[in-house]
């Protein structure tokens, strides 16, 4: 399959050679751009200056949505960047060094920096020694501007518009930045984040004999608003040393608002109302001093915390006389990270890179929830889960990075790195306790071979291991499914070894760039849904899950009878399986339509094949990892008009059907596309309007929902929910400038 895809991939290279030269400058796998390459497109910040360079837009996107994830919480151990610093995948360094924070998102502080500031920016393909990563992607260094005394103010006016809400909903952003001559940089910013999630949703309702009972209309309306203070501060020192500091202040609500009214068999309206406060904080430094024949010593460090609390009240019958409320849910989160990480780099003889260290991260995280329900007006409300959890995550780990460049085509670097951990839970609420230490070898290597200038092969093979979500070792009631999730203390890192081979052609005068990879991952101790149910026969006497499902009909009936004595309680949990793999195919391509006389567009596309396969631990058959899509398509468009300063273009991202599933549903998905439309002019005086069509949480679409009465073994149906999802596009509105 695989041959069929990339034979035409990469003969098409040859077919798109003749566009248009843009001013580059080409060394071995440095592709640097200066800042005069930029001029014609009058931009007005870093990222108007990198939006610019084909392929980087992608890893933009890529930023953001990695962004949006980590909002909701986990990461694999194939996401990049969750455990501590991270070094792997595309990375974005300023003066060839990382943004030493987690919180701090690295496209709002391109976003600030004024175009002004910049000298050059280097794409740096592949292996490369002296850099603050190693990467086997693509590193993009921005060289800023150093030693003049500079002062400058960026400022964003910002607005959405939610055609079908009749919202207009603003925002504000405020950054002054400067330098000194003594070596001092500053910059202070002050944002108002203001945005709106808006969606409905029909469901209509069947039982088990695919009778139908009933309809469903949703209304969901979720605000989001913060105050965030920032700053960022360098100072070169005279023996050539240098120190930065960041920090980030950040308070703000993220409340939702629910009306779910149902008609039918069983009417009934309900409020959802769902009340959520976040405080979060961080320092976070780096240092780099040359210590002659000791080599440079690198030292970096985070200090961060967040705080949330959470109330829900779900009413019944709200807009009657009758109304009552039914349920709510107090979740209180408290999390903290402290990572500290130094090392020293030393040139080895005249073609290799030497850097030993060491890193320490201590991960603090309670959380303490509790659901109160009722079954009518005339009850109380009553207890009906509590779970509160204290957690502490001491992970230390040594490490050595050696580069050798055996010549200016070919590159070699490889790390080794041994990390050691403890964790320790207190659930308060059972008065349990785990204490466990883990030891893990992570080994990586990355070779680099240039066939020409254009044509480049990087391969890949590493030991990764993820960065525990601690959300899934406590009790939570999941809003989608109307149902508990229970917690599970005992889960353990998710491994995976990870092989990747990847082909990229540069077309020549900048040409734009074409990419094809093959990868395959191999999972130890994936963390999935697992069965936790303690089976038994009648009798009481334990059975093994295969012992309980080849009783006889009879039997399984009276032990899924919640009023028989020895009724078995059907109980999943999050937890760890091996025999997961994932594999498949990545291409990617940018290409200028000079060939086509259109020298200032540039058109962007990937498709992504990734077959991700575990076993479905309830019917014991091989599915997909829940809410993984196979296939991933996207294309990007950008054509600067630079006569009249002026820019368009479009972005678009499909993904095909996913699924989640539970112990007690089935619950597949088709989503509609993810997109944006943009249009942008600069204005005299350098000031710039932009006007933007989003829809960008893919949560249009449609879903079926089967729940079954306890397992879906038995395939015993309790009722489908067929769910059509429309979420609402805004249009988005910007004036940005700098004075």
């Amino acid at each position: 399959m695989y041959k069929k895809i990339l034979v035409p991939f990469l003969l098409s290279t040859t077919m798109l050679s003749t566009a248009f030269a843009a001013e580059e400058a080409v060394d071995g796998s440095i592709v640097t751009y200066d800042k005069d390459y930029f001029v014609k497109f009058a931009p007005v910040t870093l990222i108007d200056m990198m939006s610019r360079i084909p392929g980087v837009q992608e890893i933009l996107n890529r930023n953001r949505q990695q962004r949006m994830q980590a909002r909701r919480g986990g990461g694999g151990a194939d996401a990049q960047g969750g455990r501590g610093f991270g070094n792997g995948g595309d990375q974005i360094l300023i003066n060839g060094k990382r943004v030493a924070g987690k919180n701090a998102n690295i496209n709002d502080i391109l976003q600030r920096v004024s175009a002004d500031q910049v000298e050059k920016i280097d794409l740096i393909r592949g292996a490369a020694s002296g850099l603050d990563v190693q990467s086997q992607g693509l590193v993009i260094n921005i060289h800023l501007k150093e030693g003049a005394s500079t002062s400058s103010t960026f400022y964003r006016l910002m607005g959405r518009y939610f055609r079908d809400r009749k919202q207009f909903v603003p925002e504000v952003l405020v950054s002054h930045s400067g330098a000194a001559e003594n070596g001092l940089q500053y910059t202070f910013t002050g944002e108002f984040k203001n945005t709106r999630r808006n969606y409905t949703r029909d469901e209509w309702h069947y039982d088990g004999t695919e009778s139908f009972t009933g309809e469903r209309y949703i209304t969901n309306d979720t605000i989001s608003q913060s105050m965030e203070l920032s700053s960022n501060l360098s100072y070169s020192f005279e023996d050539g040393s240098d120190l930065r500091l960041n920090g980030l202040f950040s308070k703000g609500v993220n409340d939702r608002y629910e009306i779910q009214q149902e008609i039918g068999l069983t009417p009934f309206h309900r409020l959802w109302d769902t009340d959520n406060d976040i405080t979060k904080w961080e320092i976070g430094g780096d240092y780099t001093k040359n210590l002659g024949d000791f080599g440079s010593l690198k030292a970096l460090f985070v200090i961060n915390n967040e705080d949330s609390e959470q109330l829900v009240l779900r009413d019944l019958d709200y807009d009657t006389d009758n109304q009552y409320r039914n349920a709510e849910e107090t979740t209180l989160q408290d999390k903290s990270e402290k990572i500290f990480r130094a090392s020293l780099t030393k040139g080895i003889f005249s073609d290799q890179t030497l850097e030993i260290g060491g890193e320490t991260a201590i991960n603090n995280f309670n959380k303490d929830f509790s659901n109160l329900s009722r079954g009518s007006a005339e009850e109380i409300l009553t207890l009906g889960a509590n779970d509160k959890v204290e957690i502490q995550e001491n992970r230390y780990e040594v490490f050595a990075n050696h580069t050798y460049n055996f010549s200016s085509k070919l590159v070699l670097s490889t790390s080794l790195v041994t990390e050691f951990s403890k964790i320790v839970a207190d659930s308060i609420t059972t008065g349990d306790q785990r204490d466990t230490s883990f030891t893990y070898f992570k080994p990586r290597m990355n070779l680099r071979y240039d066939f020409t200038s254009s044509d480049q092969l990087r391969l890949t093979a590493e030991k990764k291991v993820s960065q525990l979500d601690f959300n899934n070792f406590v009790t939570r009631y999941d809003q989608r499914a109307e149902q508990l999730v229970f917690g599970n203390t005992e889960i353990r890192p998710e491994q995976l070894w990870e092989f990747s081979a990847v082909f990229e052609h540069r077309l020549p005068n900048d040409g734009g760039a074409l990419e094809a990879e093959i990868f395959y991952r191999d999972y130890d101790d994936r963390i999935t849904l697992v069965d936790f149910t303690e089976y038994n026969d009648i009798a009481g006497n334990p059975l093994t899950t295969e012992e309980f499902f080849a009783l006889p009909t009879a039997d399984l009936d009276m032990l899924r009878d919640s009023e028989f004595a020895n009724a078995v309680s059907f109980i999943s949990k999050s937890g760890n399986i091996d025999g997961a793999t994932a594999k498949g195919v990545k291409l990617k391509g940018n290409v200028r339509l000079g060939f086509i006389g259109l020298p200032e567009a540039v058109l962007g596309g990937s498709y992504v094949y990734e077959k991700r396969r575990e076993m479905d631990q309830f019917i014991l058959q091989e599915v997909n990892f829940p809410r993984a899509s196979d296939h991933t398509y996207s294309i990007n468009y950008r054509h600067d008009v630079t006569a009249w300063n002026f820019s368009y273009g479009a972005e678009v991202t499909i993904k095909s059907e996913f699924t989640n599933r539970e112990r007690n549903y089935t619950w597949p998905w088709k989503l509609g596309p993810m997109y944006k439309i943009f249009a942008e002019k600069v204005l005299p005086g350098g000031y710039k309007l932009i006007g933007e069509l989003w829809q960008i949480d893919m949560g249009s679409g449609d879903s079926t929902l089967t729940i079954y009465n306890d397992h879906r073994r038995f395939n015993d149906v309790f009722e489908t929910m067929v769910k059509d999802h429309t979420s609402q596009n805004y249009f988005r509105f910007m004036l940005q400038g700098t004075f």
